[in-house]
């Protein structure tokens, strides 16, 4: 029952950490946009030029930072998950023994 309660704490993290990988990569997406329409306003008429121009801003750098960031901490909540999971495996491995070595010997 413990370890079911403390796999289910983690859903509502999971879900939040997934969240903001979204958001995270759809702010870069909009952030791409917006540079690609200030390198058409400097002349920049070709699609590779506008994303070369975007590309070498800070600001997308920044933002893929985050999105980065974003995702390594969904998988480092997924990483506890799997502990847990491996966790409540050992622990059912252990009673069922436990209970087959009663059973032989009468304890």
């Amino acid at each position: 029952e413990n370890w079911q309660h403390e796999i289910r704490k983690l859903a509502p993290l999971i879900e939040k950490a997934m969240y903001h990988v979204h958001e995270k990569e759809a702010d870069v997406k909009q952030l791409q946009a917006k540079l690609k329409l200030r390198a058409v306003d400097q002349g920049i008429k070709t699609n590779s030029g506008q994303e070369t121009y975007a590309e070498a801003t800070e600001e997308l750098h920044e933002a893929r930072l985050k999105v980065g960031v974003a995702k390594g901490t969904l998988e480092a909540i997924r990483v506890q998950l799997k502990s847990l999971e491996i966790g409540y495996e050992v622990w059912r491995t252990r009673e069922v023994s436990q209970r087959k070595e009663q059973s032989r010997y009468g304890a």
